[in-house]
This record gives structure tokens, C-alpha cells and sequence, in this order.
């Protein structure tokens, strides 16, 4: 979905963007790593300490950082600390309760969705969080092998759509307000899609598209 929604955004905007989606598939693929949690959260760690603290002795050389170092808006970094949280939640020992569930979609999603959103998002924050969080716990739904922990999932983001549906606004954030509609119907519907970003996907999202 990211290179499809990526095609949406200003000009100006997508090297930016890329790089947000980038990253949140980098973390991605530590959770998806498994092992030892313990090494998980030293991989963690060590992005946090670039991208948050700014750490210029780590990162040299690592094409994603050194693009950061280039680009990354003024502010980035306290969105980024949110995104790298959200992802602590998943390499954990502990099962994920729903509270958990809920916290997660918020760091990940609506830190991932800050950071693509940029200053548009800083006067829409609850919009932001909403879209982020209700992207990030179907993207967890769609993916996770246990079947248990995907239904909780998606029983969450319903509870979070209950309490509200706004949409971020602003061309920057136009991909974000797409990915939320493509989204919607499964989990209005409590669908999850079981072939990936199937054909019945794209045609929500050109229909999106032309409604802006």
C-alpha cells in the first residue's frame, strides 16, 4: 500500500514520505525477525538512540539514516520516538492485552502518520492519532499469524472508530486519508483481508482518490 499511497502526496512531499514508510518496514522487519526479544529491543534501541537522541557515532554509512540527517523536519524526531515505541510493544515476551492493542496503535500508528503528516498534522493531532491508529491495528490484524490476537485486534480498532472518525485534511496528508478509506469497510465490516492488497482494495482507493 505505501508506494500506491506515495503516488497521492505533493512532489514535494514523497521523497519525505518514502522515507517515513521506509522506516516503519525497517522496524517491521525486526518484529518479524523474532528471536531472542532481548536483541529485538537492542535493535530498538539503536534507532532511538540515532534518529530520537541524535547519536552522530551510530548510523554513519546506513543509507536510511543518512537520508534522515538530510530531510528529517525540524520536530521529527519526537514522532519517530513514538513510531519506535509502538514497535516495542510487538518484540515483547508479554501477550498483548487490549490496552496494549490500543497503546500500539496509537505510538506506531499515529506516530507513523505525524511523521508523514508533518506540520499539517501539528493543528489536527486527534485526526492524526485516529487515522494512525486505526491503520496500524489493521495492518497488525492483516499480518500477525495468531488468529486470536488479530481478531483482538480489529475488535480494538472498532472500539476506537466508536469513539470518533475524523480524517486528517491538507494535500500533505491526502495519502493518510486514503489509506484510512481503503481501510474503513474491513473494519467496519470486520473483515480481514487474507490475500494481501487485494483488487477490491484498489478500487477503494481510486474511488478515494477521486473524491480527494
Amino acid at each position: 500500500m505505501p508506494r500506491l499511497l506515495l503516488a497521492y502526496a505533493p512532489a514535494t512531499e514523497r521523497p519525505w514520505q518514502l522515507l517515513c514508510w521506509l522506516l516503519d518496514q525497517r522496524l517491521a522487519a525486526i518484529a518479524r525477525r523474532g528471536g531472542d526479544p532481548t536483541i529485538a529491543a537492542i535493535r530498538l534501541a539503536w534507532w532511538d538512540a540515532v534518529l530520537v537522541e541524535g547519536d552522530l557515532t551510530k548510523g554513519s554509512g546506513e543509507p536510511l539514516v543518512e537520508r534522515w540527517r538530510e530531510i528529517a523536519p525540524p520536530g521529527a524526531s519526537k514522532a519517530a520516538e513514538r513510531l519506535i515505541d509502538g514497535w516495542r510493544y510487538i518484540v515483547t515476551e508479554e501477550a498483548m492485552s487490549d490496552d496494549d492493542l490500543r497503546d500500539y496503535g496509537r505510538a506506531r500508528g499515529g506516530g507513523l502518520f505525524a511523521l508523514i503528516a508533518g506540520d499539517e498534522g501539528d493543528h489536527q493531532q486527534q485526526a492524526v492519532n485516529q487515522a494512525g491508529s486505526l491503520w496500524a491495528l489493521w495492518d497488525l490484524a492483516t499480518h500477525v499469524r495468531d488468529d486470536a490476537l488479530s481478531r483482538r485486534a480489529l475488535a480494538v480498532a472498532q472500539q476506537l472508530m466508536a469513539e470518533g472518525n475524523a480524517r486528517p485534511s491538507g494535500a500533505p496528508a491526502r495519502p493518510l486519508r486514503l489509506a484510512h478509506a481503503v481501510i474503513l469497510p474491513d473494519l467496519k465490516r470486520g473483515n480481514l483481508p487474507t490475500s494481501g492488497f487485494s483488487p477490491t482494495h484498489y478500487a477503494r482507493l481510486l474511488i478515494a482518490s477521486l473524491r480527494g
